[in-house]
């Protein structure tokens, strides 16, 4: 048995050694260049549930962007709403899209809007949530991205409210550990970046040829694996900038990061097996990350329940002295590993040229955070969430601040 778990603990330690040194290729220069001065028109789509609080902010950013007027339209696309945000989009002169057919999560409102618009001039979609404020040069960036050969693009996912609490501070760090760790070094490397949620941009002519056929509450996650699997690379755009508001309450973060664990499991059922061989047939190192990164929860898991489990078989047989030495030197260890981790996100917060006073609560407790999703990940591999679960935003802040 011990032959058994040294094997598995190699594989999840080898897992982990992959993404370390892959990241470190952030810190080389990308080899790609802007290699067209097109303007590309733009449908931006906002899907909205409830969002009356928040919606103005979004769409005044959207006005205010340093692209020509002409070379982009927004739509809001309202559903289940019982509130004003309809009202309100139209009177910021956004283009409605009615949906007259029930949908349950985000991914089916994406692909009805993309059905509507599929005889429309446009020459790429561009999703934010309805809760983003969006930086003044987004279109831009993007469009840059686009130019330089991308047909879908993922923005830098940056926070409206990293300051309030632990909770929307390690929301924050985790979105940067990503960006700059994952994202970045993809783009170096010239493989695929993942989706993320919000702030990302797909090609029209890539729809128009594959759909929107998301199955799965994680339509992000699952159309980075779509695109594996057909071989469009992800790019980027670390300059495109989206502003996020994060849960504050720890009940919502659980929903919400249940959905997610429970999508990844989800995307790795559907997926996995074809991945592999996409890799197997093709050497394609985009689907042998997607693969990876479906996989992050099972690891997450294995790597904590596998050494727990030894422990408490150490204990029942009665190694009291072996169990008390191994307990002691686990706190050492964790304890380095806490430490190391502030180490970590300090610098990363430095290299964003943020300040340290806006981010200090999710320095210190990106770990606990960590830690909490180890029991989402065990109930979402036995018991997965099949509803999508709306979250709340009410934290209506204004542009000016993100629009300097």
């Amino acid at each position: 048995m011990m032959i058994v778990y040294n094997v598995i603990m190699i594989l999840c330690f080898l897992f982990s050694v992959y993404f370390v040194l892959t990241s470190l290729f952030t810190f080389k220069k990308s080899k790609r260049k802007v290699t067209s001065k097109t303007y590309h028109k733009f449908a931006v789509l906002i899907p909205a549930r409830n969002e009356e609080l928040v919606i103005g902010d979004i769409l005044d950013s959207i006005i205010s962007q340093n692209y020509p007027k002409e070379h982009y339209d927004y739509y809001v696309i309202p559903n289940n709403c019982t509130d004003k945000t309809r009202g309100l989009a139209e009177s910021k002169n956004a283009k409605i899209i009615d949906i007259d057919i029930p949908v349950k999560s985000k991914g089916e409102v994406l692909k009805y809007t993309f059905d509507q618009l599929e005889n429309s001039p446009y020459d790429a979609y561009v999703i934010f949530d309805a809760d983003n404020i969006v930086d003044k040069n987004f279109l831009l960036k993007m469009n840059d991205t686009l130019n330089e050969g991308y047909l879908v693009a993922q923005g830098f996912r940056d926070a409206k409210n990293p300051s309030d609490n632990y909770l929307t501070g390690s929301y924050t760090m985790f979105y940067y550990l990503q960006n700059v760790f994952y994202n970045n070094s993809r783009r170096v490397l010239n493989r695929s970046a993942a989706i993320n949620g919000t702030g990302f941009c797909i090609k029209k002519c890539v729809i128009d040829k594959y759909g929107f056929n998301v199955k799965t509450l994680t339509e992000d996650s699952e159309f980075t694996g779509m695109c594996a699997l057909n071989h469009i690379k992800i790019g980027f755009a670390k300059d495109a900038i989206t502003y996020d508001e994060h849960p504050t309450k720890f009940k919502a973060s659980w929903l919400q990061r249940k959905r997610w664990s429970s999508g990844c499991f989800a995307c790795l059922s559907r997926y996995g097996g074809s991945l592999i061989k996409s890799f197997w047939k093709s050497g394609s190192f985009c689907s042998f990350d997607t693969l990876l990164y479906y996989l992050t929860p099972l690891i997450q898991v294995i790597s904590f329940v596998l050494p727990f489990m030894l422990f408490i078989v150490k204990f029942i047989k009665g190694l009291m002295v072996n169990t008390l030495v191994i307990d002691l030197s686990s706190l050492y260890f964790f304890g380095l590993l806490y430490i190391g981790s502030i180490i970590l996100n300090i610098f990363v917060v430095k290299l964003l040229h943020k300040k340290i006073k806006d981010h200090y609560k999710g320095i210190l407790g990106f770990s606990f955070f960590l830690l909490t999703w180890v029991p989402i990940n065990i109930l979402c591999l036995f018991k997965r969430t099949k509803k999508w679960e709306c979250i709340k935003h009410t934290r209506a802040v204004g542009i000016k601040n993100f629009l300097n």
